[in-house]
């Protein structure tokens, strides 16, 4: 009680200060008054701060525009909100305390400190300070990083330095928030309660500005440290932070685990068993390094991160336009071309670059592009080509042709694809959990309102007459063959069709089809040539030379804002862009700057979450001051690591295959049970909805018939492999229900790919009657090792491996021998083994 009455007393005799103002003067609405609005939540997003406000009063979000507040408060209904000559009867204090009715509640005493500023500042006749004056410069929280024992509580302090020199404690009329409270809670007054081992980031928000203070909890009680040899980098500063943290490393797994674990995560395919039994028996120091090489070399590493690309990229969201774009063409063909920069392990860098500043022709003049584009439309048929022959190409200009590409939402797409940014809020307002203002997307957006997209958009054949001639011939050439087609029908097709019925020889019946078949080829490319012409006519993507309409402009609520110049995110200076150059250019050169703050780091740490279920910083599509990383260091070197080997991908997963980290055991230490972010032990997930059913199709020896040959789908494409959902009903059925993402280019975050567990996911493996039907399927994983093999406990053995990759215990082996022999048959018995495997979470998660 002796700390919390210190504590208060402290509070007020600091905020009896603030309405003072700094030197004596009365409080300040744009430096106190505003900031007390936001200490209180007034100007928050759920309340006044809202796009429309609350019960028809609106504030700036939390308090950006201290001047519009300002005449917000005096001007509307009629200055009713305001009294002058009685300061205590204002509406706006009558609301605040309860004294009026109020939506929001009531938010402070009579009397107190926070009452007392807005009061002063309202009797001296609520003047608007020079805005400028009282403008943020710099914002210092102290400790800025801290480490406290657990029980601790300690407070912050906040000091502000303003445009006009002037330094003051701002601590008392700042929010607060704790990144994780099960780690460290923090009060009104920024006094920090210590709860739990961990670390937690601490949020300090003055007015609309926010800084992050950290705070290091190690556990309590003796150390209990083991001594563990790091296998690289990663291994020093992980281990490094679970030392600080009084938390032990689990032992590393086995390798039985590590072999499915590594299978999964690299090529998304469980190991055969052949393959689970060589390594068993490699006896080499270096087996784990050797099998990783191999996997990252396999087909399925492409697979598997062409499947993971193209749900950052939003690969599939096409419409069916007069262009002749759609998802059944294109959406392959786009998965393709990633795949072959994958396989050939493109630098990640120059990778981008063939995706962003992609054009159709590339260079070349129209007439070779238009070859092209016939060559790849004719190679959707069966079996496909024109998957191969559009990965050959050096761009992917089928980014471009995606729906809402370019502009303002291909901007919103493009950083959060390439720079892991969450900018959405960023379109109608200051962005309430980040640093970003709506002048920082627009003006970045202006990159990007250059580029061509697809679709008739009225004007085409004028402002692209050079295309417009060459599809003119095309339609010719179209009406040509539809001539020649009728006229074959009618001659010799004609005499043909009547020797074959008079004489019903073989010879004139095969001489008719030749010539009917020859028929139906012209009448093919006669109505396909149209249908290329629509695409090179309405899809090329190039750039457009500036123009004064073509600027970076949203509506919202708030009213219509546009920029007019070109800036880089996170960049203070605006760029001169000649009207003829392509500026998708200059973005690029930016982002492969060694310094850049986003780019590098938002491909790291995806590819760290995906071997980890969590990102470095997390999530991992949110980078912002306001969500630092666990390990900052550990996040720089594998960001420092991955430029200096010019951007290799593979560098970047051997690095993490390799280390103890990812190599440990899931099976934490008792003191380590409760971490979440440190990596004390390898966390449980679940499997991608499509790796979970290639699994499930492996381990039942049963492959599903997607039924997509009306599309031209090759037969051993693997659920991973599939570039949209296809026609079966229950592969459909299990995407779904394990989260895979539609895909859809207005949803801006990775976490559209859903990896929470569910009931109705545990009960559609144990109850989907496709499941038993696999299980007990002729051809079948059952039926194949009953034939081949007449022991029983080699058949345990057998499906052990099948489903969970490892072979059985003893106690396993017998439970299972126990319960076959108890069946009604050994086939039933065997069947029932394993759909019990199948539906343990040994099968279910990665571990």
């Amino acid at each position: 009680m002796t700390h919390q009455l210190r504590n208060a007393t402290l509070v007020y005799s600091i905020l009896l200060a603030l309405v003072s103002g700094a030197n004596g003067d009365e409080p300040r609405f744009s430096r106190h008054v505003a900031a007390v609005f936001s200490k209180l939540g007034c100007n928050s997003g759920g309340c006044h701060g809202a796009v429309n406000g609350q019960n028809g009063f609106r504030l700036t979000l939390f308090g950006a525009d201290p001047a519009l507040d300002h005449a917000r408060l005096l001007r509307e209904v009629g200055g009713r909100r305001l009294n002058l000559n009685a300061p205590e009867r204002s509406l706006l204090l009558l609301k605040a305390t309860g004294g009026a009715p109020h939506a929001g509640g009531k938010r402070m005493d009579v009397g107190s400190p926070e009452y007392e500023v807005v009061r002063k500042w309202i009797a001296a006749g609520a003047p608007l300070d020079p805005v400028e004056q009282s403008r943020l410069k710099k914002l210092t929280i102290t400790p800025a990083q801290h480490t406290a024992k657990l029980g601790d509580a300690y407070r912050l302090k906040a000091v502000a330095t303003f445009d006009d020199g002037s330094v003051e404690d701002v601590t008392a009329v700042c929010s607060y928030e704790s990144g994780d409270r099960h780690v460290a809670q923090i009060d009104r007054a920024g006094t920090v309660q210590i709860k739990s081992p961990g670390d937690a980031a601490l949020i300090v928000r003055f007015r609309a500005e926010p800084v992050v203070a950290v705070v290091l909890v190690p556990r309590a009680g003796k150390e209990v440290f083991p001594k563990v040899a790091p296998h690289n980098f990663i291994d020093a500063h992980i281990l490094a932070k679970l030392k600080r943290l009084n938390l032990p490393p689990a032992a590393l797994a086995d390798d039985v685990t590590f072999l499915r674990r590594v299978s999964l995560d690299v090529t998304g395919a469980l190991p055969r068993a052949d393959e689970i039994r060589a390594f068993l028996a490699d006896k080499r120091a270096d087996r784990r390094a050797r099998k990783i090489d191999e996997l990252l070399k396999r087909p399925g590493y492409a697979a598997l991160w062409a499947l993971k690309f193209c749900d950052i990229l939003n690969a599939s969201d096409y419409g069916v336009y007069a262009d002749g774009m759609s998802q059944e063409q294109d959406a392959p063909r786009f998965q393709q071309w990633v795949r072959a920069r994958l396989e050939e392990n493109t630098p990640y860098n120059e990778f981008v670059e063939r995706i962003l500043t992609a054009t159709s022709r590339e260079g070349r003049d129209l007439d070779t592009w238009g070859k092209e584009v016939i060559a790849v439309n004719d190679g959707y048929t069966t079996p496909r080509t024109d998957t191969t022959l559009y990965a050959k190409r050096k761009t992917l200009d089928l980014y471009w042709q995606r729906r809402a590409s370019a502009g303002v939402p291909g901007t919103l797409q493009i950083a959060h694809a390439f720079l892991g940014l969450r900018l959405e809020c960023a379109q109608c307002h200051r962005h309430p959990h980040d640093v970003w203002q709506q002048d920082d997307l627009l003006s970045f957006a202006n990159f990007f309102m250059h580029v061509r997209q697809p679709g008739f958009q009225g004007g085409n054949e004028k402002q692209f007459p050079e295309a417009a001639a060459y599809v003119k011939n095309l339609n010719a050439d179209a009406k040509r063959l539809t001539e020649q087609a009728n006229n074959l029908r009618a001659t010799v097709g004609k005499k043909l069709d009547m020797e074959a019925k008079q004489t019903r020889t073989k010879q004139a019946q095969e001489a008719l089809k030749k010539v009917q078949q020859e028929i139906a080829l012209l009448e093919r490319r006669a109505k396909a040539l149209p249908e290329y012409g629509r695409r090179i006519m309405h899809a090329e993507v190039q750039h457009l030379p500036g123009g004064k309409d073509r600027i970076a402009k949203v509506a919202s609520p708030l009213g219509t804002q546009e920029s007019r110049v070109f800036r880089l995110l996170g960049e203070s200076k605006n760029l001169d862009m000649p009207k003829d150059q392509d500026p998708r250019g200059l973005v690029v050169a930016w982002m492969r700057q060694p310094d850049n703050r986003f780019f590098a780091k938002a491909i790291v740490n995806r590819v760290w979450a995906h071997y980890f279920g969590r990102g470095i910083i997390d999530p991992p599509d949110h980078l912002s001051p306001l969500n630092p990383p666990t390990h900052p260091e550990l996040l720089d070197e594998l960001c420092r690591g991955f430029i200096q080997k010019k951007y290799d991908l593979k560098w970047l997963h051997r690095a993490i295959l390799n280390s103890r980290t990812y190599q440990q055991a899931s099976e934490a230490a008792p003191e380590s049970r409760t971490d979440r972010s440190n990596y004390a032990y390898f966390y449980y997930r679940r499997l991608p909805a499509e790796v979970l059913v290639d699994a499930l199709n492996h381990a039942t020896g049963v492959r599903e018939d997607m039924d997509m040959k009306y599309y031209h789908w090759r037969p051993e494409w693997t659920t991973v492999e599939i570039p949209y959902p296809p026609r079966n009903a229950f592969v459909t059925f299990m995407l779904e229900q394990f989260g895979r993402p539609q895909r859809n280019s207005g949803a801006q975050c990775d976490c559209e790919r859903d990896s929470n567990a569910s009931v109705l996911q545990v009960l559609s493996l144990a109850n989907h009657p496709r499941v038993r039907q696999k299980i007990a399927a002729e051809k079948g994983r059952v039926a194949q090792i009953l034939k081949l093999h007449a022991d029983n406990e080699r058949r345990v053995e057998e499906i052990f491996l099948a489903t969970l990759c490892r072979p059985p215990s003893d106690s396993e082996r017998q439970a299972c021998l126990k319960y076959v022999r108890a069946s009604a048959s050994p086939a039933d018995g065997f069947r029932g083994v394993m759909w019990s495997l199948l539906n343990t979470r040994e099968f279910l998660l990665q571990h």
